[in-house]
C-alpha cells in the first residue's frame, strides 16, 4: 500500500513538472473606452509565486482574482492556476511579457495586444458623462466655471460608484458648487460645477473625469462555470482645451471689486489706537490681494492677516477681502489713499480703485511753531541800525534774566518740596492692569532691547488677540529702570 502511495506522488511530481509553463490571455482584444477587461495568467505545474501587477496599460488593476484547479487524466495528473487581473484601459496599448516564477524556475508570458476603441455614446446609452466649460478665453487668475453632467438613464441600475475629478495641469480648484439634481426626459442628471483658474498663460489643457460604475451581472470563469459578480465598467467625459491669456505688466488682479476704508474713530489720545477696516469686494481672483499696509512717518501701524470670505452667488464666484489695522502716534497724521489696480475683462482695460485720505486728530496736540530761517546778507547802513537795536534788545534781555533769577532763588526757598515730590511720583506711576497705557509708555524707549521685545508681546496681545504670557516681574523692573512706580 505505502508502495502505490509512493508510486502515486512520484508520477504526481514527474507530470507536473513536465506539464510546468505560463500562458496569457485577455478576456476581449477589443474594448471601447470605459469597458473593463480582464488579464488572465494560466499557470500550470507545482508552485508558482504570484507575480505583483499594480498597473497594465498604463491603467491601475481595478482587482484581482486566483483559482485553483487539479486534474488527472488517463494517469496524467495536472494542477493548474488561473491569477486574474482586471483593469480598465484608456487607450490602445501592447501588455509586455510577464514573468512567473513555477517550481524555482522563471517562465515568462506572450506579448498581447489590446485595442481600446473610441466610447460610443447613443441616446439610449445607461450613463452620458460630459464637461464644459463656460468660455475657452480667460486671463490668468480669471475664475472658470467648468460644469460636469452625469445624465443616468432611469431603468439603468447602479450597485456602487466612484468619481475621480478632471485631470489638472496649471489650473486649481478655487470652488465647488454643491450638486444639482433634476429630471431631464428619460434622465436623472447631477450637475457639479467647479470654480477653477489657470495659474500659467498658453494653452492649458483640462483631462477627463471618470466614474464607475458597478452592476451586477453573471460571468464564466476559466474553467467554464458560471458565477454572479460585480462588473465595473468607466464612463468619461470629453477633455477641454482652454486659452489662458497673460495679463499686462505689474498686474495680477483680474475681475471687478470696489475697495472701502472705515475707522472707529478721527480723534484720540496721544498713542491711543485708530482702528481702520479695509474691505474689498467682488468678483475675481480676490485672493490674490496681498498687504496693502501703508507707510506714515511718525505712525506706528500694526496689521492683522488678511480674511478671505468667497461663495458662489448665482453662479458666479464673489467674495470678501477684508484687513484690520491700528495706528499709534503722538501727533495729528493723515492715512494716505490706498490705491489697487486690477484687469477688467469685460471693457479689456487696466482700472483702479482707491480709498480717500482719512485725517486723524490726536487730542491735547498743542500745534508745531513753524521755524524760521535767518539769511545772513552783507551790512549796509540799514543793516547797521538794525543790528544796533537788536544788541540793545539782548542787553535788555540779559539785564532782566539776572533780576529774574534771582527772584526765582528766593521763590525757590518757600516752595514745599515734599509734597511736590509725592505728586511728582504720583505722576509717575502706572497700573499694572492698565496694558495699554504701559505699552504708550514704552513706546517712547523703544531702542530699548529688552523694552523692545516686552513692547512686541504687548502688542501681540492687545492688537493681534494672540494668547501671549507678560513676565509681570519682568515689567516691573522695566518701569522702575525708567522711574516708574508699578
Amino acid at each position: 500500500m505505502k508502495s502505490l502511495g509512493s508510486i502515486i506522488i512520484l508520477a504526481f511530481v514527474l507530470f507536473t513538472g513536465l506539464h510546468a509553463g505560463v500562458r496569457a490571455e485577455l478576456s476581449r482584444e477589443s474594448i471601447s473606452l470605459g469597458e473593463t477587461v480582464i488579464l488572465r495568467l494560466h499557470v500550470e505545474g507545482g508552485d508558482a509565486q504570484e507575480p505583483i501587477i499594480s498597473k497594465l496599460c498604463n491603467t491601475k488593476v481595478i482587482s484581482t482574482s486566483r483559482s485553483n484547479n487539479m486534474q488527472i487524466i488517463n494517469g496524467s495528473v495536472t494542477k493548474a492556476q488561473v491569477l486574474s487581473y482586471s483593469f480598465a484601459p484608456t487607450a490602445s496599448c501592447t501588455i509586455d511579457p510577464i514573468s512567473v516564477m513555477v517550481d524555482a524556475k522563471q517562465e515568462q508570458t506572450q506579448a498581447l495586444s489590446l485595442h481600446v476603441k473610441p466610447m460610443s455614446i447613443t441616446k439610449d446609452s445607461p450613463f452620458i458623462l460630459t464637461m464644459q466649460a463656460e468660455k475657452s478665453d480667460v486671463y490668468v487668475g480669471e475664475p472658470l466655471k467648468v460644469t460636469i453632467k452625469l445624465k443616468q438613464r432611469k431603468n439603468a441600475q447602479a450597485v456602487d460608484s466612484k468619481f475621480a475629478p478632471p485631470e489638472l495641469k496649471n489650473f486649481w480648484i478655487k470652488a465647488q458648487q454643491q450638486s444639482k439634481r433634476y429630471e431631464e426626459g428619460e434622465y436623472h442628471v447631477t450637475e457639479i460645477t467647479y470654480i477653477m483658474a489657470a495659474q500659467k498663460s498658453g494653452q492649458q489643457h483640462i483631462g477627463r473625469a471618470q466614474l464607475q460604475i458597478a452592476q451586477r451581472t453573471r460571468s464564466r470563469d476559466a474553467w467554464g462555470q458560471w458565477f454572479p459578480q460585480l462588473q465595473w465598467r468607466s464612463f468619461f467625459t470629453n477633455e477641454l482645451d482652454i486659452n489662458v491669456k497673460a495679463l499686462p505688466q505689474g498686474i495680477n488682479l483680474v475681475g471687478d471689486f470696489k475697495i472701502s476704508a472705515t475707522l472707529d474713530k478721527t480723534q484720540a489720545a496721544a498713542n491711543d489706537a485708530v482702528n481702520l477696516t479695509l474691505r474689498i469686494v467682488g468678483a475675481g481672483n480676490i485672493e490674490d490681494i496681498g498687504s496693502l499696509k501703508p507707510f506714515i512717518d511718525g505712525v506706528n501701524i500694526f496689521e492683522e492677516d488678511a480674511t478671505i470670505q468667497s461663495n458662489l452667488k448665482d453662479a458666479r464666484y464673489q467674495g470678501l477681502w477684508q484687513q484690520k489695522m491700528a495706528f499709534v502716534s503722538q501727533d495729528d497724521y493723515t492715512i494716505p489713499s490706498i490705491e489697487v489696480k486690477y484687469f477688467d475683462p469685460q471693457s479689456q482695460s487696466v482700472k483702479s480703485m482707491k480709498t480717500e485720505a482719512l485725517h486723524v486728530k490726536i487730542k491735547g496736540n498743542a500745534p508745531k511753531k513753524e521755524e524760521t530761517l535767518n539769511i545772513e546778507r552783507s551790512l549796509d547802513e540799514k543793516e547797521v541800525a538794525i543790528e544796533t537795536r537788536v544788541v540793545t534788545q539782548e542787553s535788555y534781555l540779559w539785564v532782566m534774566t539776572l533780576v529774574g533769577g534771582f527772584i526765582l532763588g528766593i521763590a525757590s526757598m518757600l516752595i514745599p518740596w515734599k509734597r511736590l515730590k509725592k505728586e511728582d511720583d504720583t505722576l509717575n506711576t502706572l497700573n499694572m492692569r492698565d496694558e495699554k497705557s504701559i505699552l504708550n509708555f514704552l513706546l517712547n524707549h523703544i531702542a530699548d532691547a529688552e523694552v523692545s521685545a516686552m513692547v512686541h508681546l504687548l502688542e501681540q496681545k492687545l492688537y493681534e488677540g494672540k494668547s501671549v504670557t507678560i513676565d509681570k516681574k519682568q515689567l516691573k523692573n522695566i518701569l522702575k529702570r525708567y522711574k516708574v512706580s508699578p
